[in-house]
C-alpha cells in the first residue's frame, strides 16, 4: 500500500497550484506516483515534488503530470502561466474563481464591448493576456515608454467597481504598457504595438459615443434589412467638441509649403478639436502640431496619415486613400522646394508595409463586428421561428369538447 501524501504547507508559495494538481490526480482515480512516472516518463520524485507546493514546476514537468491524469494540455498551460505571477487574479479554488476569467492564448477583442464595464472588462483580459505583470511592473514599462501612469491610476482604469470609462490617455498608455509587456514576452511583435493600441482608441471613441447617447428602442427582426444591418454594424466615430478654434496664421513660406498647410488646416478645420486635445490623443507635441498647421514645419507622413484617417472617421466613411496620396504628392513638393534629401527607398518600403498591416488590423475588426451583428440577428429570427412554431403547434391542436 502507498504511504499518503504529506499535507501542503498553506503558506508555500505555490500552494495553489499543487492543491489543483492534487485534486486533478484525484478526479482521475488517485494513481500511484509509480502508475504516474510511467505515464509521464519522468521520476517519482520529481513528480510529487511538483504537487508539494514550494516550487513552482517546468512547464514541461506540469503538462507530464497533466497529461497523465487527462488533463488538457492548453488549460494546463494557462495555468501555469498565471501561477508564474504571484500577483495573478488569486487563489484558482476560492470563491473569487468565479469572477476571473481564465488566462487565453489569443488576445481580448474590443470590437465586442458595447458598454463602459464590458470595455474595462476588456481591458482586464488584455493585462491577463499579456501575462498578467504587476502595477508596478506597467508603471515601470509605461515610464520606459515616456510615459507617466501611476500604479494607484491603473488599479483605478481596471477597477471591477468602475463604472465609467477611464480616459483616452490613460486607455492608451495602459494598452501600450501591456503590450510591451506582451512583446517582451514573445507573445506580439514591436511593431504591432502601436497599430493595436490606436485600434484600442478607436473602440474606445466608439463605446464613449454610444454611452453618451440616449438609448435607443430595439428595432423589429421582421423589418431589419441588410443595408440598415451593415449602417447599424459600421459606426461613425464623433469626437469630442472642440474647445478653441484659434490656429497660427500661415507664415512667410514657400508656395509648396503654404499649399501643404493650407491642406493640412483643411483636414483639422473637419475635426472640430482643439489642437491640444489632438496633441493629448495622438502624443504629439501642440507645439510642433501649431507649426505643421502653419507651414513653418513640414509634419512626417505618419501625422499625415493619422489626420486623414480622423477627417474620414469624423466623416463617417472609410479611409481616403486618394487625400493621402495628395497629400503625400504636397508634402514631398516641399520637401524638395526646400532642398532636403528625400526618404530612402527602404524606409518607404518599410512605411508602407506598416500601413498595411494597420489596414489588415482594421479590416479584421470591421470583420468580426459584422459577425457579431449577424450573429444577434440571427439569434433573433430564431426566436421568431420558434415562437411561430409554438403557436401553430396550438393552432393545430384539436380543442377538447366542453363538457355537458
Amino acid at each position: 500500500m502507498a504511504r499518503p501524501e504529506k499535507p501542503i504547507d498553506p503558506t508555500a508559495p505555490y500552494a495553489t497550484f499543487a492543491r489543483q494538481l492534487r485534486k486533478l490526480r484525484k478526479s482521475s482515480g488517485s494513481p500511484t506516483y509509480t502508475t504516474l512516472a510511467r505515464r509521464a516518463k519522468y521520476s517519482v520524485s520529481a513528480l510529487s515534488q511538483a504537487a508539494a507546493g514550494r516550487k513552482l514546476p517546468s512547464l514541461e514537468l506540469t503538462l507530464a503530470y497533466a497529461t497523465a491524469c487527462g488533463g488538457g494540455r492548453e488549460h494546463w498551460t494557462e495555468q501555469w502561466l498565471i501561477a508564474q505571477h504571484p500577483t495573478g487574479p488569486g487563489p484558482l479554488d476560492g470563491p473569487a474563481a468565479a469572477e476571473v476569467r481564465p488566462w487565453s492564448t489569443e488576445p481580448p477583442v474590443p470590437a465586442l464591448a458595447g458598454t463602459p464595464q464590458e470595455f474595462i472588462a476588456c481591458l482586464r483580459e488584455l493585462k491577463l493576456w499579456a501575462g498578467n505583470p504587476s502595477l508596478s511592473r506597467l508603471e515601470a514599462v509605461a515610464f520606459g515608454r515616456g510615459i507617466r501612469l501611476p500604479r494607484s491610476t491603473i488599479g483605478d482604469a481596471l477597477s471591477r467597481s468602475r463604472a465609467s470609462l477611464p480616459n483616452a490617455f490613460v486607455v492608451r498608455s495602459l494598452v501600450l504598457a501591456c503590450l510591451t509587456f506582451a512583446h517582451r514576452q514573445s507573445r506580439i511583435r514591436a511593431e504591432e504595438t502601436r497599430p493595436a493600441a490606436e485600434e484600442w482608441l478607436e473602440h474606445w471613441l466608439r463605446v464613449h459615443r454610444n454611452s453618451q447617447r440616449p438609448p435607443r428602442p430595439a428595432p423589429q427582426p421582421a423589418t431589419t434589412t441588410w443595408p440598415a444591418l451593415v449602417e447599424k454594424t459600421v459606426q461613425t466615430v464623433v469626437l469630442p467638441p472642440r474647445q478653441d478654434h484659434t490656429l497660427n496664421p500661415i507664415g512667410e513660406v514657400s508656395r509648396d509649403r503654404r499649399l501643404l498647410a493650407q491642406a493640412l488646416r483643411e483636414l483639422f478645420d473637419e475635426l472640430d478639436v482643439s489642437l491640444r486635445g489632438f496633441a493629448v490623443r495622438h502624443h504629439v507635441d501642440p507645439s510642433a502640431l501649431s507649426r505643421y498647421l502653419s507651414g513653418s514645419r513640414i509634419p512626417p507622413r505618419e501625422f499625415l496619415r493619422v489626420l486623414v484617417r480622423e477627417a474620414s472617421l469624423r466623416r463617417g466613411g472609410e479611409s481616403a486613400p486618394e487625400a493621402l496620396q495628395r497629400l503625400d504628392a504636397l508634402r514631398l513638393a516641399a520637401l524638395q522646394a526646400g532642398a532636403l534629401p528625400a526618404p530612402p527607398p527602404e524606409a518607404d518600403r518599410l512605411d508602407e508595409l506598416r500601413h498595411a498591416l494597420y489596414d489588415a488590423h482594421a479590416e479584421l475588426r470591421r470583420s468580426i463586428e459584422l459577425e457579431a451583428a449577424l450573429k444577434a440577428q440571427m439569434l433573433s429570427r430564431q426566436q421568431a421561428i420558434a415562437r411561430l412554431q409554438a403557436q401553430m403547434r396550438e393552432f393545430q391542436s384539436p380543442r377538447q369538447p366542453r363538457s355537458a
